[in-house]
C-alpha cells in the first residue's frame, strides 16, 4: 500500500476541484496542450514508454505534470491512500477502490473537465490540518519517509471522532505548530443548511462573483475558540456564516461584536 499527497488547484486560477472530486468520489486531473486538447487520452491504452513518447512530443518541457499523471495512470493502486492538499492545508483523506479510469464526461459541467481518474472513498468527516510538507509544484507526490512520518503525526493529533450538530471545538494540540482544532463537519453542516448569504449585510458572493464564488461563505463563531481553555460544545446555532467584510468587522472589537450590533451599524450608516 502506497501513500499520496494530491492538490486538485487549478494552475493559477485558484479555482479548487477538490468539492466537486469529492461529490463523485474520484481523484481526477487532467492537463492540455495550447490547443486545449489533452495531452494524453486514455492511458491503458499506452505503455508507459509510449505516454512519455507523446509527452516529450507536446510538452517536453511539462516533467513535473507528466510524472503526476503517471502516478495516477499508472502508480496508483487499489487500498492506496490519498491525502488532498489544498493550499499549507490537508484537508480529505481516502481509500482508492477502483484504479485507473479514462472518462472525458467524468467532470461535464465543472469548471474544468479532467478526464483521467481513479476512484476513492473519501471520509466524511476528515478534519482539516495544517501541515507543510515541502514540492508544491508537485500534483501528485508519493508520501514516503519523514513526509509519511509527518503527515502520519499531525492526523494522529487532530480530532477524528466528530458529530455533526454538536462538537467539541477549541481543544489546543500540536502538529507543526499549536493551533486549535475546528470541526470541519459542523461548519459545512451550518453551510450546508443556508442560503451562502452573509447573514450581516445579505452579500452573496455567488452574485457578485459568479461560478468561483459559489458555496462560499465564511464560518464565524459567536463563542470564539480562541477565548476557550479546554474543549467546548459548539452546536450549529453558536456559527453565524458571513462575509469576509463583515467578519473582519466583527472583530474590530475584542470581544467581537454580536451579529445584531454590526447590523444596526450598517443600517445607520448615511
Amino acid at each position: 500500500m502506497n501513500y499520496w499527497r494530491m492538490a486538485f488547484r487549478i494552475d493559477s486560477r485558484g479555482y479548487e476541484m477538490w468539492p466537486d472530486c469529492y461529490e463523485r468520489g474520484i481523484a481526477a486531473i487532467g492537463y492540455y496542450t495550447d490547443d486545449g486538447n489533452p495531452v494524453v487520452e486514455d492511458c491503458s491504452k499506452l505503455t508507459e514508454d509510449d505516454y512519455d513518447e507523446i509527452w516529450r512530443g507536446k510538452r517536453p518541457e511539462a516533467t513535473t505534470a507528466r510524472s503526476s499523471l503517471k502516478n495516477v495512470a499508472y502508480r496508483m493502486k487499489k487500498r492506496d491512500i490519498i491525502y488532498v492538499k489544498q493550499g499549507p492545508y490537508i484537508v480529505g483523506k481516502g481509500v482508492i477502490t477502483r484504479e485507473y479510469k479514462y472518462d472525458p464526461n467524468i467532470l461535464k459541467g465543472t469548471e474544468v473537465e479532467w478526464e483521467h481518474f481513479v476512484t476513492v472513498n473519501w471520509e466524511n468527516e476528515f478534519p482539516k490540518f495544517n501541515l507543510v510538507l515541502g514540492a508544491d509544484q508537485i500534483t501528485v507526490l508519493k508520501l514516503e519517509g519523514r513526509r509519511l512520518d509527518k503527515i502520519n503525526k499531525a492526523e494522529s493529533q487532530t480530532v477524528k471522532k466528530i458529530k455533526i450538530v454538536e462538537a467539541k471545538e477549541g481543544e489546543i494540540y500540536t502538529s507543526e505548530a499549536i493551533f486549535r482544532t475546528r470541526n470541519r463537519a459542523l461548519i459545512e453542516a451550518k453551510k450546508a443548511n443556508s442560503d451562502y448569504h452573509c447573514e450581516v449585510c445579505k452579500m452573496s458572493f455567488k452574485r457578485i462573483y459568479g461560478k468561483i464564488g459559489e458555496k462560499y461563505i465564511i464560518a464565524h463563531h459567536l463563542y470564539s475558540i480562541s477565548s476557550r481553555d479546554n474543549a467546548s460544545i459548539t452546536a450549529l446555532d453558536d456559527i453565524a456564516l458571513v462575509c469576509a467584510n463583515c467578519h473582519d468587522m466583527l472583530h474590530r472589537n475584542d470581544p467581537p461584536m454580536s451579529i445584531g450590533e454590526l447590523r444596526s451599524r450598517i443600517r445607520h450608516v448615511s
